[in-house]
């Protein structure tokens, strides 16, 4: 089996030393796969390349977003880490579960996110709709920050534990179901809002932004494939065709 290649992608890094030293605990577990979202400072600059200590090949090749949503569109699950509590959260997992659960979701072909928040806010609560479940990390409820380098490392480290003992064979995959990305979600989501105001669904106006995002979120949160996103068009398109 090739190595895991989840994403991992920072959302609004602060410094550029935290970008330098994230990078290195991913290369220090063989993970290269990394994405910045409106970081603050330049990945690539002198401090954040003299944090990565020999990790800048995992800089050099990063990719910047301006958002989330377009960060992960190509993704099939993201997952987010956080070490606060989250009253929307059920789905609510520790390291060790939430690491089985990406490394069980990679070697079924699917690709698969990682998202850590900033260290000035962490994640908003937007961001974390694109989640469909939540690594929370224990640690002391009195002083419960984790450094953002410290957050990819812990996860780095537990993701290559699960390599080392279980160390699936390729051939273990047998033609999974490919999952609908984000992009392909988002569009469909899109199309139906769309179709939804023509209809003053979202009424009262008051409760228009937050009826759309609760929509969202229940969409995101299902687990489709591909087919599933074509047949949810094919069944918007018969009802539009009826009126």
């Amino acid at each position: 089996m090739q190595k895991l290649n989840p994403v991992f992608i920072l959302v609004n890094p602060q410094m550029a030393e935290n970008i330098g030293a994230a990078a290195r605990a991913m290369l220090n577990f063989g993970f290269t796969n990394l994405r910045l979202v409106s970081p603050r400072e330049n990945h690539l600059s002198d401090r954040a390349l003299a944090m990565a200590a020999g990790a800048g090949r995992v800089l050099d090749q990063a990719q910047v977003f301006e958002n989330v949503a377009d960060a992960c569109k190509d993704l099939n699950e993201v997952l987010a880490t956080s070490a606060r509590d989250r009253y929307k959260y059920k789905d609510v997992q520790d390291p060790i579960m939430g690491c089985d659960t990406i490394f069980q979701s990679c070697i079924s072909g699917n690709k698969v996110g990682i998202l850590f928040g900033g260290e000035r806010a962490g994640l908003s609560n937007e961001d974390l709709f694109l989640a469909k479940k939540l690594i929370k990390i224990p640690s002391n409820p009195l002083f419960s920050s984790l450094n953002l380098a410290q957050s990819v490392l812990l996860i780095s480290y537990q993701l290559n534990i699960f390599f080392l003992e279980k160390n699936v064979e390729s051939t273990y995959i047998n033609h999974p179901v490919p999952k609908a990305n984000y992009e392909e979600m988002q569009a469909f989501v899109m199309r139906l809002e769309n179709e939804l105001d023509k209809r003053e669904f979202f009424y009262p106006e008051g409760k228009k932004k937050r009826m759309k995002t609760r929509l969202r979120k229940l969409i995101y949160g299902l687990e489709l494939s591909k087919e599933d996103v074509k047949i949810f068009h094919g069944v918007l398109r018969a009802l539009i065709k009826k009126e």
